[in-house]
C-alpha cells in the first residue's frame, strides 16, 4: 500500500492513472527524448539550486534502496548536519524524498525545487504531501517553501543562483492543506486495493501534466477526430465527446462553431485567387527564405541570456532570384555563443534580398530583435532584414487557401504535404524544432565524433528542409494565379 510523492500527484490528477501504475505499467507509454530532456533538466536545476545551501550531505537517490536512505537520513539528522540534499522519510507508508532539508533555530525547513519558472497548484500539493510526511517522522518543520526560475534574470558573469531562483513561503498553506492531505492519501489506498476505477477521458488527461496512459485510455479516439479542431475549447470538445460525438462529420450542422472551425469541419475546400495573387504582388525582386532554429534553457549559458530565452543557433537561407537558387547555412560552434557569429553572417548573406519570406514572422521579428538589443553594433542590420520580412503564413492563415489535407491547421508541417506532397520530414533524421533543439543540447555534451558529425548532419538537413518547403510552397502559389 505505500504510495510516493509523485504517485500521490498522480491519483490527484486521476485515480485511474495511478492504479494503472500500480497493477498496469506495462501500458505506459515511455517519455520520449524531449521529454527525458525535460525531466534530466528538472534534476539539474535540482542539483543546481543546492547551492543556495551549500555543505549539505547527499543522499544518493536509489528506488530499491529506500530503507537504507531512510536510516541514514535519520543518522545525518542525530548527528547534527545542517543540511541534507535529497533527506528519505517514510511515514503513514507514504515516501517522500526532500530537494533540501536545512536546519534553523525554530526548526527544520523544506525547499522543493522545480524547473518551472512560477508556483503552480500542483506544486502546493507537492509541498503539502512532503510537509506532512516529515512532520509525521518527528521533525519539527518550521517552513515549507517552493523553490523555482527567476525568468527576470539575466546572466552576466558568472552564474548568481540566488538571482536565478525565487523562494515561496508555503508553510501556512501547507499547514492548512493537512486535513486534505491525510483523507487524500486514505482514499487512495482504498483505491489501489480495490478493482480499476471506471474513469472516462476528460481535460484531467493533460492537466497538469500529459498522463503517460493516454496512449491506452484514448485508443477508441480516431486518429483525426474532434480533439483535433483547431481552435475550440477542450471544454467544447468533451461536450461533444459526452453526447457521442468523435467524428467530425458526425457534428450537428447547427452546433455553434467559428467560421474558421466550420471550415474544418466541413472540409470546405477554398482558393481565392484574387486574394493570392495580391498577396504575391508584395513579394519584390530577388527573394530570400529564412529559418531559424533555437534552443532554450533554465540556466542560462550565456552573458546576457536569460532562463527559458530561446537562443538561436542555427539558420538556413535560400536565395532565389532570375531562375537560380543558392542556399546558405549557420550551425553555432559547440561549447560557445553562437548569437554574434549567427548574426554576422547573416546580415551578409541577405544582403542582396529584397524580400525576405518567413513562415510565422512574429517568432523571426522577436529573434531578430533580441538579437538587436544583445549586440547593438549589428542593430542596424538586423532592424534592416526585419523590415524586409514578409510572412509566407498569411495566406493559410486567412484560409485564402485551405484544403481538408491541412485538417485545420495552417503550420508549415500541414500546409506543405497538401500542397507539396512529394516532399515529407520522415526520412529526416531530425523532423521538427523540438527534436532540432533536444538533438543541439545532446550535441553539447557528446564526445563521440562520428555521433556529433552526424547530428550536425541531420540538424543542418532539417533546417534547409524548412526553407526549401517555403520555396515550394511559394512556386505552388505562384502557379495557381
Amino acid at each position: 500500500m505505500r504510495l510516493s510523492k509523485s504517485q500521490f500527484i498522480r491519483g490527484l490528477q486521476c485515480n485511474k492513472s495511478l492504479w494503472l501504475y500500480r497493477h498496469r505499467p506495462e501500458l505506459r507509454t515511455e517519455p520520449d527524448e524531449a521529454l527525458q530532456a525535460l525531466f534530466d533538466s528538472g534534476t539539474d536545476v535540482g542539483v543546481l539550486a543546492q547551492g543556495l545551501f551549500p555543505g549539505g550531505e547527499e543522499i544518493i537517490y536509489d528506488y530499491e534502496k529506500f530503507q537504507e536512505n531512510i536510516v541514514r537520513t535519520r543518522e545525518l539528522i542525530e548527528s547534527g548536519v545542517k543540511t541534507i540534499y535529497e533527506a528519505t522519510f517514510l511515514h503513514d507508508d507514504v515516501l517522500v524524498m526532500v530537494d533540501i532539508l536545512h536546519k534553523k533555530k525554530k526548526g527544520w525547513e523544506i525547499y522543493e525545487v522545480k524547473a518551472s519558472t512560477k508556483l503552480k497548484p500542483v506544486h502546493e500539493n507537492d509541498v503539502a504531501v512532503q510537509y506532512y510526511v516529515v512532520s509525521g517522522s518527528g521533525l519539527k518543520v518550521s517552513r515549507a517553501s517552493l523553490v523555482h526560475i527567476n525568468n527576470q534574470y539575466t546572466r552576466l558573469g558568472d552564474l548568481d543562483i540566488n538571482a536565478l531562483f525565487t523562494m515561496v513561503d508555503l508553510t501556512e498553506l501547507a499547514r492548512g492543506m493537512q486535513a486534505n492531505v491525510q483523507e487524500q492519501l486514505r482514499s487512495q489506498k482504498e483505491m489501489i486495493s480495490g478493482a480499476e476505477p471506471q474513469i472516462d477521458i476528460g481535460p484531467h488527461c493533460s492537466d497538469p501534466y500529459d498522463c503517460d496512459f493516454q496512449e491506452h485510455c484514448w485508443q477508441h479516439v480516431p486518429e483525426y477526430s474532434i480533439f483535433d479542431i483547431n481552435g475550440l475549447y477542450d471544454s467544447k470538445k468533451f461536450e461533444l465527446y459526452r453526447s457521442g460525438v468523435l467524428s467530425l462529420d458526425d457534428i450537428p450542422s447547427d452546433y455553434s462553431l467559428s467560421k474558421t472551425q466550420r471550415i474544418q469541419v466541413d472540409g470546405t475546400k477554398i482558393i481565392n485567387k484574387a486574394n493570392i495573387k495580391k498577396f504575391l504582388k508584395t513579394i519584390t525582386g530577388t527573394v530570400g527564405f529564412l529559418d531559424f532554429e533555437t534552443f532554450m534553457e533554465a540556466v542560462p549559458l550565456f552573458d546576457g541570456q536569460r532562463p527559458y530565452q530561446q537562443i538561436p543557433f542555427q539558420y538556413s537561407l535560400h536565395v532565389g532570384g532570375n531562375g537560380s537558387l543558392d542556399h546558405f547555412e549557420f550551425l553555432g560552434e559547440l561549447g560557445s555563443d553562437p548569437r554574434q557569429e549567427l548574426a554576422r553572417r547573416l546580415i551578409a548573406d541577405a544582403k542582396d534580398c529584397d524580400t525576405i519570406l518567413v513562415y510565422n514572422q512574429a517568432f523571426e521579428n522577436r529573434i531578430l530583435r533580441e538579437l538587436a538589443e544583445f549586440l547593438p553594433d549589428l542593430a542596424g542590420g538586423l532592424e534592416d532584414i526585419s523590415s524586409r520580412i514578409i510572412d509566407l503564413m498569411k495566406p493559410f492563415q486567412a484560409k485564402d487557401y485551405y484544403v481538408r489535407e491541412m485538417k485545420g491547421s495552417y503550420s508549415i508541417k500541414s500546409v506543405l504535404p497538401a500542397l507539396v506532397p512529394e516532399m515529407n520530414y520522415a526520412d529526416l533524421g531530425i523532423s521538427g524544432g523540438g527534436m532540432a533543439m533536444q538533438a543541439y543540447s545532446r550535441l553539447q555534451a557528446l564526445d563521440d565524433p562520428a555521433t556529433a558529425e552526424q547530428i550536425k548532419k541531420d540538424l543542418l538537413k532539417y533546417c534547409e528542409m524548412d526553407t526549401l518547403a517555403m520555396v515550394k510552397i511559394l512556386e505552388k502559389l505562384q502557379n495557381l494565379t
